[in-house]
């Protein structure tokens, strides 16, 4: 097996229409869905890389990637936040081989990511699996 990787920018929020959230930002997402039951418990709306597989998955450059294609949208992010009462995070997930001939991912961040994330105020997460 080899390592995989995929880097999203979502919104998310406890009852809001993401049609509406598309429009006003600008965006179509990849992935957005409004609060059900059971599931999902809140609306969500994300925008994502693609995945990324190989011996070489570089969170750097995806997320660098990402970013450049919503940072004029920053004004607009920020608006949404407050009108619709919304999270906005960075989400890496990444599945890690346990071949240990193999190297493992490239994980961090450049400074056009992180000074972006601090103008919207956005989280970080990372999950990683094993592959």
């Amino acid at each position: 097996m080899s390592n995989e990787g995929r880097v999203y920018f979502g919104l998310i929020g406890d009852d809001f229409d993401p049609k509406e959230l598309t429009e006003f930002l600008g965006i179509n997402p990849s992935k957005a869905k409004k609060k059900a039951n059971p599931i999902p418990k809140k609306s969500y709306w994300n925008l994502s890389s693609d995945t990324v597989k190989g011996e070489i998955v570089d969170i750097y450059k995806m997320s660098s990637s990402l970013i450049k294609t919503i940072k004029p949208h920053t004004k607009e992010i920020i608006e949404a936040k407050q009108k619709f009462n919304l999270e906005a995070y960075l989400q890496v997930v990444l599945w890690i081989t346990t071949d240990e001939t193999k190297s493992t991912p490239i994980i961090g961040f450049e400074d056009d990511v992180i000074e972006f994330l601090y103008k919207v105020k956005a989280s970080i997460d990372i999950d990683t699996y094993r592959n």
